[in-house]
């Protein structure tokens, strides 16, 4: 638990001190986890994400005015390759609202829903989920500064709805974003994966860090490239086989965003 409890202490140092560069916006996800960040009114994003076994997610998100985001996403495993392709049972529905801007003495704090989660969809006895569960009800903070450029700090709670598992508890995540130079993004998050740690679960008491490099360039192009899985908790195939501390996984993403 060592790491677990200076992360969260760190994350709570860097939340509550005062905020010395307001008005930047956060990114909406850092890589699996949200942040407090929205699309502004009348925007909207539309995001490719290439994971490990030839899977494929597609999603978009809508800004309705400047505080309330909804959108879909959709995928599956197996679309790149030989295999037959294992779809997910449902579309991926989220929605966020920004219940709380920015100040000098706050962080920013938005209310949000996804039912969305990563890597392949698993069926089994006691399985039915994603490998790593949707986020479900969260709640996200966000705090930004001038520091060299931008730098975000950010955390949040959240309750998903995938419980077949039996692992009702609630969980928590922090991350950062640092701008380097105009047009790359450097991204860190830590998920304590609370509800994921049961005894002979995929994370144990490890959680999942991941990391990111975003490159913005063109008119509202990004490319991503993530690292996952950093601590090499065990994973799962569609089929539901352990997969014992794998390498981390290389995936990326490709966004375009715009306005209607």
């Amino acid at each position: 638990m060592g790491i677990r409890r200076v992360l969260a202490i760190f994350a709570c140092a860097f939340l509550s001190i005062p905020a010395c560069a307001l008005g930047v916006d956060a990114p909406c996800r850092l890589v699996d986890t949200p942040t407090a960040g929205s699309l502004s009114s009348r925007q909207y994003l539309l995001e490719s994400q290439l994971f490990d076994g030839g899977g494929l997610v597609q999603r978009v998100l809508f800004g309705l005015n400047s505080y309330v985001n909804v959108g879909l996403s959709y995928g599956g495993s197996n679309i790149v390759g030989s295999e037959r392709v294992a779809w997910q049972p449902h579309v991926g529905f989220q929605v966020r609202v920004r219940l709380i801007e920015e100040s000098p003495r706050s962080p920013a704090l938005s209310l949000g829903f996804d039912s969305q989660g990563e890597g392949p969809f698993l069926r089994g006895e006691r399985l039915n989920r994603f490998r790593d569960k949707s986020r479900g009800v969260y709640l996200a903070l966000s705090r930004n500064y001038r520091f060299f450029g931008n730098l975000g700090f950010h955390g949040g709670v959240n309750y998903s709805l995938e419980t077949d598992d039996e692992d009702i508890d609630p969980s928590f995540w922090v991350g950062f974003d640092k701008s380097l130079g105009s047009g790359i993004d450097l991204c860190g998050e830590y998920d304590f994966a609370v509800n994921d740690d049961a005894p002979h679960s995929m994370t144990g008491d490890r959680g999942r860090l991941n990391t990111a490099v975003k490159w913005r360039f063109g008119k509202g192009f990004v490319l991503e490239l993530d690292i996952r899985n950093l601590l090499r908790a065990d994973r799962r195939d569609p089929s539901g086989s352990v997969q014992s501390t794998p390498e981390p996984s290389r995936e990326l993403r490709f966004y375009y965003s715009g306005t209607f």
